[in-house]
């Protein structure tokens, strides 16, 4: 069933969801200690310092989240970051290490330490069950507010009707379609999910579920508009195990081969002198421009600002040298450490002409070792994730030879959206090679993770690596 994968193993997953499950949805207990965590009250007194306190401003999801729980109690910012866990669980588009420098910020404010040795916390268990799409990362707080209503219902409940909530599928559905919700959000199928997995398919959005009916020859995506999630779920179902039937000894999934090339009709992939590669044929979800978020209030630099100063900081650390844009540089340098600041550079120090020189002084952070650019940042926020890759695509172009590892650097909530613009046909067909082999994205937990390092001057910039992701394996 939906319980195993050919590329991953499912299992460490899905015995943490588990244990979730039991301990702390049906228990009250906690994902990260062995207090009682998970109660009505301090679910109470999270959510209302949550949803009551909305921010709108520029800065990325969990600086904001930070923000609105700072005046809870322990307890209740312990919770949050539990309950950030359990929103993480199902995604794979982040590595571990960034979900668990995620919910380090979230725990930094009381200093409370993620347990190291967790089982909840490891690798195989942050390693995510398949691709959350653009819509999760984008709608991240009204998925937590959901989640937080879908518990609090819960915990309404007595222990044994919570437990058999989880003992039928039917009455999960019952249940969980009851609870009032805001949009057409994603948990419910990774908690369906995670609930049953054999019964449910690792897919979270009717999209896909739809697709993959229509692909198969099953029901049209006009007729199976309407269905409802158990409708879509027996349907799949069905179709699973007509597909065992023809293909009895191999592990199926949909999102792979065999099954996948029947219905991804937008997530092909081409071949290229160096090999095959995915791109993404745009759709009008790809095409929606993202509605700039308000800028910083009076006095308070833009958060875009702050990681530019933290990445130019890294690199003077490691004793590299660090270009700014003319336009960022007083108000980055401003929010630098005098000693980092003198790793500044007045002058590009490159021989190229003036085309290429024009487009590279304009990137956002660059490190250079003596005469040689060997990292280029473009840091994006309100802006279109557009204009970044095509200042690196115009790089390529200029300098096809030109050896410098390229990088995004964005809010996690806007990784997806860099995915699926990186792997249009645009990029993938640039002379020098798809953008997607030579550009990288790291998220700013990332950034402020590695700028937290207290062994920088000892260390190379390759320490990017352990924390960049790719295109290629950051969509389902």
């Amino acid at each position: 069933m939906a319980r195993r994968s050919n590329l991953k193993d499912l299992a460490p997953i899905l015995d943490a969801a588990t244990r979730w499950i039991a301990e702390c949805v049906i228990e009250d207990g906690s994902v990260f200690s062995p207090q009682t965590v998970w109660t009505s009250q301090i679910i109470g007194e999270a959510r209302s310092a949550f949803v009551l306190n909305p921010d709108f401003g520029e800065n990325d999801f969990i600086t904001k989240l930070q923000g609105q729980i700072a005046g809870t109690s322990v307890a209740a910012q312990q919770l949050m970051a539990e309950m950030l866990w359990a929103l993480l669980l199902f995604p794979s588009g982040s590595r571990p290490i960034t979900k668990r420098a995620q919910l380090t910020r979230i725990l930094s404010g009381e200093n409370i330490a993620l347990p190291i040795n967790s089982q909840n916390l490891s690798d195989a268990a942050l390693s995510g069950i398949g691709s959350g799409g653009p819509a999760f990362n984008t709608y991240r707080p009204s998925e937590l507010e959901y989640l937080l209503d879908l518990i609090l219902d819960l915990k309404s409940r007595s222990k044994e009707a919570r437990r058999e909530v989880f003992d039928s599928y039917d009455k999960f559905i019952e249940w969980i379609g009851a609870v009032p919700r805001k949009g057409d959000r994603q948990y419910r199928h990774m908690l369906r999910y995670f609930a049953f997995p054999d019964l449910v398919e690792r897919i979270s959005t009717n999209t896909d579920r739809r697709l993959i009916l229509e692909g198969f020859g099953q029901d049209s995506i006009k007729a199976t508009k309407s269905w409802s999630d158990a409708q879509l779920d027996q349907a799949l179902l069905k179709l699973r195990q007509k597909l065992q039937d023809q293909y009895p000894n191999i592990v199926l999934d949909f999102y792979e081969p065999p099954l996948r090339q029947f219905w991804a009709a937008d997530r092909k992939s081409v071949l290229i002198p160096s090999g095959s590669v995915p791109i993404v044929v745009p759709t009008s979800e790809d095409d929606v421009e993202e509605v700039s978020p308000t800028g910083a209030a009076d006095g308070e630099p833009r958060q875009s600002h702050q990681i530019q100063a933290a990445i130019a900081e890294i690199g003077a650390l490691m004793g590299l040298k660090v270009w700014l844009p003319p336009g960022d540089r007083a108000k980055v340098a401003g929010l630098m450490d005098d000693a980092c600041q003198k790793a500044l550079l007045d002058k590009l120090p490159i021989n190229t002409d003036s085309n290429t020189l024009g487009t590279v002084s304009q990137i956002d952070v660059l490190w250079l070792n003596r005469t040689s650019i060997v990292r280029a940042f473009e840091v994006e926020h309100t802006t279109a994730v557009y204009s970044g890759l095509l200042r690196m695509a115009d790089l390529l172009a200029l300098q096809p030879n030109m050896s410098i590892a390229l990088h995004i650097v964005a809010p996690e909530e806007r990784k997806d959206k860099v995915f699926r613009e990186m792997l249009r046909p645009v990029f993938t067909y640039l002379e020098a090679g798809p953008l997607c082999k030579t550009c990288t994205f790291i998220s700013y937990d990332s950034i402020q993770e590695i700028r937290k390092l207290k062994t920088l001057a000892h260390t190379q910039a390759s320490i990017i690596e352990d924390y960049e992701e790719r295109a290629e394996s950051g969509l389902q």
